[in-house]
């Protein structure tokens, strides 16, 4: 019994992201690519993309909120970025989530050493906001 619960909570603990959206999917998003020729990148590290004035809760109050998050593995890595919806004009619910037009704020957890960076990017396709289509990321610096 004792090996089992072990086992769990390495698990648990060995596989524990550093940026966890905690927002629902809504139903409408913004594609983030990241060319697998980015250099920078270590397999391991982790990549959030946050809007610096997003929608962050059901009442529409606006602030930075974590809207896509995912693990670079060394290949191409396809990050989908939840946008919010307003549909109170017909007595629905306010969902979090990015705005659209929003610039998109990146930041890097390097799982070598343990720090978060807020970092630049280079786009090879796309804007770089959010915009419901798609934007290609194929340089970080975060020096």
């Amino acid at each position: 019994m004792k090996v089992i619960i072990f086992s769990i909570i390495f698990f648990t603990l060995s596989f524990t992201q550093h940026f966890n959206v905690n927002i629902e999917e809504t139903g409408s998003s913004t594609l983030f690519i990241f060319d697998e020729e980015i250099t920078t990148l270590s397999s391991g590290d982790e990549l959030g993309l946050f809007d610096p004035n997003g929608i962050i809760d059901s009442s529409g109050l606006r602030g930075e909120i974590l809207v896509g998050a995912g693990v670079w593995s060394g290949g191409q890595l396809n990050i989908v970025a939840i946008e919010s919806q307003d549909l109170s004009q017909f007595g629905g619910p306010i969902l979090p989530g990015s705005v659209l037009g929003n610039s998109m704020n990146l930041k890097l957890w390097d799982s070598s050493s343990s720090k978060e960076y807020e970092v630049n990017y280079e786009l090879s396709n796309g804007l770089g906001n959010f915009d419901g289509l798609f934007s290609v990321i194929n340089y970080i610096n975060f020096e």
